[in-house]
């Protein structure tokens, strides 16, 4: 997700370039990764270097902005959202939330353009075919988390060396506009967590030796007779559970535990790193990209 800032004369309704240039940034953010342009903030060195005088909402209400994107950008974005942060002086910033686009990508005068780093970039060719290519193609996202979200407290029947069983939800969204007929969906749970009992829809499979050791567990999704995962706002499709235990020799101080998820489906594969955390009496999940999976996996 990038972040820009840019000073107020950046917005001109009437200069045309200025127009098509806040066209070309934008679209280039949704063919990206997505996130948000500051329109009434000085920048240096990339990092904000305080307010100016801003615009004034009624020359420049919120919905002007969506006018010129339906102008100079094809197809049409979606869900991008211009909104006015008021200053002391009654004039306002505008910041603008631009989602990532799963849809074709998107051109502005005739062009495609994706930002990179602190760049806005003419895309390849190869990269514009790639683009095209993801609409025919699920994106499928898994999702890991207990009964209430991503912490749970540990509790141990009485003179046991092992809690109760802990119950791990597993959840996949497709992102794209692609359907996916056929998943294949592994969880990987270290092996320091121990197994509590069988729960349908996944399947221990196997013990990988690692380091570290890590149980597989896996469910297959085909269509028919299973029915086929669908784009569908925010909705997640709940793909099973996987029960284990926490020995008690993990009760005392903090300890990391390794999981893993891979999902696949023709002309897709992800592959993530997760964490689990115990400490003080509870365990939390902790998802790809922190720091608690950077640590296990060095």
């Amino acid at each position: 997700m990038h972040l820009e800032y840019k000073a107020s004369d950046a917005i001109d309704k009437r200069d045309d370039k200025k127009k098509l240039e806040m066209a070309r940034d934008i679209s280039a953010f949704a063919n990206a990764d997505g996130g948000q342009i500051v329109y009434g903030m000085t920048e240096k060195d990339h990092e904000p270097a305080g307010l100016d005088a801003g615009l004034d909402p009624k020359e420049y209400p919120e919905i002007w902005f969506e006018q010129v994107l339906q102008q100079h950008v094809t197809p049409l974005l979606e869900g991008v959202r211009p909104r006015h942060v008021k200053l002391k002086s009654g004039r306002v910033a505008v910041v603008v939330d631009v989602p990532a686009s799963k849809s074709d990508p998107h051109q502005a005068d005739g062009r495609y353009y994706r930002r990179h780093n602190f760049n806005r970039l003419a895309m390849e060719h190869y990269e514009v075919r790639d683009m095209f290519r993801r609409t025919t193609t699920p994106e499928l996202k898994v999702s890991l988390s207990f009964e209430h979200g991503r912490k749970t407290q540990i509790e141990f029947p009485h003179q046991s060396e092992l809690s109760n069983a802990i119950i791990l939800n597993v959840t996949i969204e497709n992102v794209s506009v692609q359907p996916a007929f056929h998943v294949f969906t592994e969880v990987w749970v270290d092996e320091g967590l121990n197994p509590a009992f069988a729960l349908p829809k996944f399947t221990h499979v196997r013990l990988d030796p690692g380091p570290p050791k890590l149980r597989v567990y896996r469910n297959v999704l085909t269509s028919p007779p299973d029915p086929p995962i669908f784009r569908e706002g925010d909705a997640a499709k709940h793909l099973g559970q996987i029960a284990f235990n926490v020995p008690a020799r993990f009760l005392s101080g903090e300890t990391l535990f390794d999981l893993k998820t891979i999902v696949q489906t023709p002309g897709f594969a992800k592959t993530e790193h997760w964490a689990m955390r115990t400490r003080a009496g509870w365990i939390e999940i902790h998802g790809p990209g922190g720091p608690w999976t950077a640590h296990i996996r060095s």
